[in-house]
Parts: C-alpha cells; structure tokens; sequence
C-alpha cells in the first residue's frame, strides 16, 4: 500500500509532468499551422483545463481524462535545459502547484524522482502490514530446581494456611475422641465432620500457636456429614480459609490435606484429585453426599473435618472418609465438595439446619444391562426411574416408575424390574449422564418449591416436564 501511493505521486509529480513538457515543447518545435501540432496545442490545453477545475485529485484525474495523442514526424528535441534545482514535493501538487506549459520547463531529474519514493519512509506500517514479533523471555529449570520450587511453594503455602486449621478432641459418654477442622471467620465459627462433633459433651479446640479454647456446637448436617461449632471467648486475632471452587475441579491437580491424623497435630500431606463427582453414602442419613471429591493424598483417623486444598491453598473439600478394610490411608479418600459446604453452613449458623430439595424418586444408572432389556437408543443415558414417591412432587408432575413388582411398602422387589420406568436425561436443559449427576444437581443449583424442568425420554420420544419441588425432612 506505501509503495502504491509512492508510485502515485511519482506518476504525478515526475511522469505527467514531464509529459505535458514534453508536449509543450513539441510544440513549438513544428509550424504552428500543421494539423499535428494544433492537435498537440490543443490537447496540452485541455491538460491545463482539467487541471485548474479539480482542485481535489487533479492529477489522478487528469490521467483518468486526458488523452495524449500519438505525435508523429515530430523532429527531437534534444536541446531541452536541464534544471537541478527541483524543490521536493511531499504530498500530491494541487492545481496552482503545476506549472504552465512553456519552453522553459524542464524534465525531473534522477534525483527528484528517487525523492518521491522517499516520501513518508519511516511512517508506521498501515494495513496488512505485519508488526515486530518480540521473542519472550523462555526461563528453563532443571529438574532439580523444579522440585525445588515446589518444595518452597508448599512450605509458604503450610506457614500461610496452618494458622485457620484447628485441632479438635471431643468427649463423649463413650470416651475420647480427636478430629480437625478450619476457622470459617473472624465470629469464631469453625467447620467440621458431623461425625467428629457427635454426641460431644465437651469440644477443646487447639490452634498451631498453642492457644486452646472451649467450643460449643451450633448446628450439624448429617446428610452431607458438616457441622459447624463456635469457639467460647477467644484470645487471638482469627484468620478465616481462603475457600475455593469445586464445580470446576479436574482429576491430576494437586490436592493437600491439612489435619491430625492419629492425633499428630497439624499435618501436611499432598497428592491429586483422583476423581469428582462420586457420590458417597454419609453413614447418617438415607441420603448421598452429592459430587464427593476423591484424592490419593494420604487421610487418616484424625484428618476428618480438616481441609482439602488447591494448588493456591483454598479449600476445595472438607474431608471426610476413607476406603480402607484396615481404616488406615489406602489412597482412596473422599472429601465434601467444598460447593456445598458453602450452601450449607451458612444456613446452619443463620438458621440451625439446612434444606434440601427433594423431587421424591429413587433412580438408577442407565448400564449396558436396562439399555438392552429396554431396548433403548445407544445414546441415551440418564437416570432411570425406579420407584416413585407416592404423593411426592415426582408423582405429582406425572412421573413414572418402574412397573415391576412392588413389596407392601412401596418398594420395587429385586429381580421382577421392567426396566420401562422414565429416563431422566436432563434438568433445566443441563444434561444428566446418571443418577450421581441428578443427586448432586438438585443438592447444588436448586432450592425447595423451585420450579423446573426436567427433561424425560419415555416411549421412544424425549418430552419435558415441569416440576414444583419438595423438600427433604429435616433431621437437626
């Protein structure tokens, strides 16, 4: 584009007006009463005509419109002056900038017409052009500085998040008992495991500066395993955790767990997140803690109630159990997505409980087994419906079951299944790929009397339902 401008201001500033020199001196050159050179008088005028009326682009358009005869017998003048002295021109010659026909007016030098590409050398790049690529600055470690680095960020991440974990030793009829938990603010509430809390008759609360205070329990959820307790007249500045996101989780980040583990206080230990979205029978309700966090990081008795962090040192889970015949870290732990502890212990301080919303089914995993006793399309999956609450906001919005043979209570007899109950394949548009996802949607995005939508595939066809939500008895 620069170099095509350049060429424009050489064709009007060098070219053409050598052209009409050229013409001019022709000319005067041959008998003013010979029909070519009238014809060539003629046409320079016109030149000069076009020239003085369009003040804008009048160069360009004077090659748009003049045309210049082909001049012949013309004898060669080369006796034309030579002139030097030829002032630059930086933009396009407006009409009063050309000069009137004559004699005297001599041909562009070498010089003037290089000039005329020099023009604007150093303005910026327009267009296509492409900008300067600056190559960043690539550090490489070594391995060893590597593990080194790591090494650092998880001991400045120990000093900077040890100080909200606590240690906790209940005391029950039944005897003693130890667990942990973390400070969740500045009033002294502090967040653990349902199950370390249970039945206490006194709670002592340590923190790693030495400090210990009494605690009173303020509320408890046993269906996701949480309580909340408050610590009795405290004596130091409290620093609340930084709590994190669990929604957005992904197996092979790291994962580290803060507790006391057998009682020995306020321990590091890291690993991964193993997997997400598990759902985990909470051992106090008939109810499944929805999308449980899994980590191989090493949890043992002692570390329930203790926090899950993130790379940064956020909370991403509140640990809670382990998979082990010898009740000893096997690398399979669980902890309560830290998404839900955030719905449910403010309603436990504010309120004393927390509610649920119930839709009133009992569901199962669409597996290769029911896809082929139903006969149903490779790509459906979902939640199938095995049983439905009589009553219950499930029966009411017209939702089917299962129509196997059922016991006097209600429940579906093992072995007698149809597998034609209804396949819940999503809720308000959100894809539900089984019954673990369906869990821990209600239990995460919904509230009880909410409204929703809830997508059904029934007969072959998929429909939609709306539905008022119920909401779970509360057992605290």
């Amino acid at each position: 584009m620069n170099n095509l401008h350049k060429f424009k201001k050489l064709l009007v500033g060098g070219i053409f007006p050598l052209t009409l020199i050229t013409a001019v001196a022709c000319s005067s050159a041959v008998d003013p009463a010979a029909d070519t050179g009238s014809a060539v008088a003629t046409e320079a005028a016109a030149g000069q005509q076009i020239l003085a009326t369009n003040p804008v682009n009048t160069a360009e358009a004077a090659l748009e419109n003049t045309t210049v005869p082909v001049v012949t017998d013309v004898p060669v003048v080369t006796d034309v002056p030579v002139v030097t002295d030829v002032p630059v021109l930086p933009d396009v010659p407006t009409a009063t900038d050309v000069p009137p026909s004559s004699t005297s007016q001599s041909s562009p030098t070498a010089e003037s017409i290089q000039t005329a590409f020099d023009v604007e050398e150093d303005a910026k790049p327009i267009g296509d052009a492409f900008p300067e690529v600056v190559e960043p600055n690539v550090v490489t470690l070594t391995p060893a500085e590597i593990v080194e680095a790591q090494g650092l960020h998880l001991a400045d991440l120990y000093e900077r998040t040890v100080q909200s974990v606590v240690f906790i030793v209940s005391r029950t009829l039944k005897g003693v008992g130890s667990g942990s938990g973390f400070v969740w603010d500045t009033d002294g509430h502090v967040v653990t495991n349902y199950h370390v809390v249970q039945n206490s008759s006194s709670l002592t609360v340590k923190f790693f500066n030495g400090r210990e205070y009494r605690a009173d329990v303020v509320a408890f959820d046993p269906d996701a395993d949480l309580a909340v307790i408050k610590l009795i007249d405290p004596q130091h500045e409290l620093v609340p955790i930084a709590i994190g996101n669990s929604s957005d989780l992904r197996p092979g980040e790291m994962a580290i767990a803060l507790g006391n583990p057998f009682g020995e206080e306020f321990t590091m230990t890291t690993g991964i997140v193993s997997a997400v979205s598990r759902t985990l029978d909470s051992g106090f309700s008939s109810y499944s803690i929805p999308s449980v966090v899994q980590t191989d990081a090493a949890i043992n008795p002692g570390n329930s109630g203790g926090p899950l962090l993130d790379s940064s040192g956020s909370v991403i889970g509140v640990n809670t159990q382990i998979r082990s015949e010898s009740h000893q870290n096997s690398g399979i732990g669980f902890a309560v997505p830290v998404d839900l502890v955030k719905r449910v212990v403010p309603s436990l301080i504010n309120e004393g409980h927390h509610t649920y919303s119930l839709m009133g089914i009992t569901g199962e995993e669409v597996d290769i087994t029911k896809r082929e006793s139903a006969n149903l399309p490779g790509d459906v999956v979902g939640a199938m419906v095995m049983t439905v609450s009589p009553g219950g906001p499930a029966d009411t919005a017209g939702i089917r079951g299962d129509s196997g043979n059922r016991a006097s209570n209600g429940a579906l007899i093992r072995g007698l299944e149809n597998w034609d109950g209804d396949i819940v394949v999503s809720i308000n548009s959100i894809p539900m790929k089984s019954m673990d996802d369906l869990i821990g949607y209600l239990a995460l995005n919904t509230a009880p009397l909410e409204e929703i939508e809830i997508g059904i595939f029934r007969a072959g066809i998929e429909i939609s339902v709306s539905m008022t939500l119920g909401s779970r008895p509360s057992i605290s």
